[in-house]
């Protein structure tokens, strides 16, 4: 044979982009996983209690990770955690701009949190609540891959995440219920 099918340098972007489909297909099934046992474990919660808030929420854990396809992060995503040997160059600054750009777009990032302006913490709790349980629902997803647990995330990660003392105690919440 002249060329091998593995010889391909298109066949390798094809294999590495389908992996990368092959992880968020998988991240986004175990998200709909962990909305439904985040949503029971915390029934008498206000948040599901209140089908405007509950729905709400549910819309946004429908459109989780949407921006993933975007131009300013698909390519920059798949060549950071599923590279070719063709992917040479420098994918740092790339992937740095395409973070940025993923966390500013996804309310359910402590970036996006943390980024909040001082009223919108105190005049809306509802909706930074809304945050941080679809944050708890990722790092959920995260643990059903990875072995862990949401809270076990948050304990390893928590210098980095620095949530302020309510948004803490709020979560710890959500995780004695999921502990139950």
């Amino acid at each position: 044979m002249f060329i091998e099918h593995d010889q391909m340098i298109g066949q390798q972007y094809i294999d590495r982009t389908r992996a990368y489909l092959d992880y968020l297909e998988e991240h986004f099934t175990n998200i709909r996983k962990a909305f439904q046992a985040i949503s029971e474990a915390c029934t008498g919660m206000v948040w599901v209690n209140d089908d405007c808030t509950w729905y709400t929420l549910r819309n946004k854990v429908c459109w989780h990770d949407v921006s993933k396809f975007s131009m300013e992060e698909f390519t920059q995503y798949r060549a950071k955690f599923f590279p070719t040997e063709y992917d040479t160059e420098d994918i740092k600054p790339h992937f740095d701009k395409a973070w940025n750009h993923h966390y500013s777009c996804n309310e359910h990032h402590a970036e996006f949190i943390n980024a909040l302006s001082d009223e919108v913490i105190t005049d809306k709790p509802g909706l930074v609540e809304r945050y941080l349980v679809h944050m708890v629902v990722d790092w959920t997803a995260m643990g059903y891959k990875f072995g862990d647990t949401a809270q076990h995330y948050y304990e390893a990660n928590r210098a980095k995440i620095n949530l302020l003392p309510q948004h803490e105690e709020f979560i710890y919440t959500i995780f004695e219920r999921l502990n139950k």
